[in-house]
């Protein structure tokens, strides 16, 4: 064990020295998810749905809805009246449209049914989940104006006052409960939590939320091209076999390089997760336990493959140009470039084959829905498979020369 540790750590600072290897795995994976942060929204959190609103009551309830959608953390209000909202919703722009009809506040103020239409395109993503927001805070809204009259002619009825004075002393005592039960609901002695499969609120990641993980992922693949080529270049200089020599097993020697490949690959995770935490506002905190196993899992696949890599191929050139072609194909497939959740049901069948699509789930779950270390097991046994599958067949192609 001891041999393997110095053989890992003797690796690890060999490839530090290296100023490329800085390029590949420092630089270049900031670079790009600097980008394609920018390029899909260059926002932290999933973006707002687009909702176009057409206000025909103006009036005080239908301001008071309106204001209340604009606090949304889940809509983006965008204001059009008659045919520029038709055109919206013909040219999908929005997730839906909510049209306010004339004489909603009064319906709502003298209690009776208030009618909202909401309009929704068939197949576009997130009208569902735009109508769930536009009910809830509208239903808020009306228990808020049912519960205030409530409260007002309960006053009433145990006060003696002339019939005339009923409606305003009714209305003036309603105006003042309003606040109160508003701050009631606002703070709800139970609150639920409601996340659509798939991504939180029914969206895709985007923004840095998207490129983070998925730079990450592509560059941990690519950056195994360095530790890759020092093994190669090993076996062609006689270095692997003088080591056998010595003391060192054959097990220490493959252990020593499996390991300093893990090393490698999750220090290169800590820094570009320490960087997007800091400089891009991508919460990987949000459970640290779980992003621990997220990225064991991911040194663990990119240790044991960089190592199957180099044990197969016989030269520097080839090494190079089949971590290319594997590392940008395997992160394509996988939603590194751009999320699983707007391809088809085969594409993501097919990415879901390799761990790789597994982890990027778990580490966009743990930025977007809060995942905890029961959510992302099971990315960390299929990348425990993989990874022992890598590993058996790299053992069995392992050689010491040419």
């Amino acid at each position: 064990m001891r041999f393997a540790a110095l053989l890992a750590a003797k690796d690890l600072r060999e490839t530090v020295r290296d100023r490329l290897s800085f390029i590949f795995i420092i630089l270049m994976p900031l670079a790009f998810t600097a980008f394609f942060g920018v390029l899909f929204g260059g926002g932290s959190d999933v973006d707002k749905l687009p909702l176009a609103v057409w206000d025909a009551d103006g009036a005080a309830a239908a301001s008071q809805l309106v204001a209340r959608l604009e606090d949304s953390e889940v809509v983006r209000v965008d204001f059009k009246e008659g045919g520029a909202f038709e055109q919206w919703m013909a040219d999908e722009r929005a997730a839906a449209g909510l049209i306010i009809p004339e004489g909603y506040s009064d319906a709502v103020a003298s209690a009776q049914k208030a009618d909202l239409t909401i309009v929704a395109t068939k197949g576009v993503s997130g009208a569902s989940r735009v109508a769930s927001e536009v009910r809830s805070l509208a239903s808020q809204q009306v228990t808020v104006e049912l519960a205030s009259r409530a409260a007002a002619e309960t006053v009433w009825s145990t006060r003696s006052m002339p019939a005339g004075a009923q409606e305003g002393v009714v209305a003036e005592t309603a105006a003042r409960a309003r606040p109160v039960v508003e701050q009631a609901l606002g703070s709800p002695a139970v609150s639920t939590k409601v996340v659509e499969a798939g991504t939180a609120a029914g969206q895709t990641p985007s923004g840095f939320v998207l490129s983070s993980p998925g730079m990450m992922v592509n560059f941990i693949l690519f950056s195994l091209m360095t530790a890759g080529v020092a093994l190669i270049i090993e076996r062609q200089n006689g270095t692997l076999q003088r080591l056998m020599t010595t003391r060192l097993r054959r097990s220490q020697l493959i252990g020593g390089k499996t390991a300093g490949m893990f090393l490698l690959t999750f220090l290169q995770q800590v820094l570009l997760i320490a960087v997007a935490q800091l400089f891009f506002g991508v919460d990987y905190l949000r459970d640290p336990v779980a992003l621990l196993v997220m990225m064991v899992a991911l040194s663990l696949v990119a240790s044991t493959l960089g190592l199957l890599l180099a044990s197969v191929l016989k030269s520097e050139q080839a090494l190079v140009a089949t971590t290319v072609l594997v590392s940008m194909a395997v992160a394509a497939l996988s939603g590194a470039w751009f999320p699983l959740e707007i391809t088809g049901e085969t594409f993501q069948s097919v990415g879901h084959v390799l761990p790789t699509a597994w982890i990027l789930d778990g580490l966009r779950g743990i930025v977007v829905r809060g995942f905890d270390v029961a959510d992302v097991l099971p990315a960390f046994w299929v990348s425990l498979a993989w990874a022992a599958g890598f590993f058996v067949l790299a053992v069995w192609r392992f050689r010491l020369t040419e």
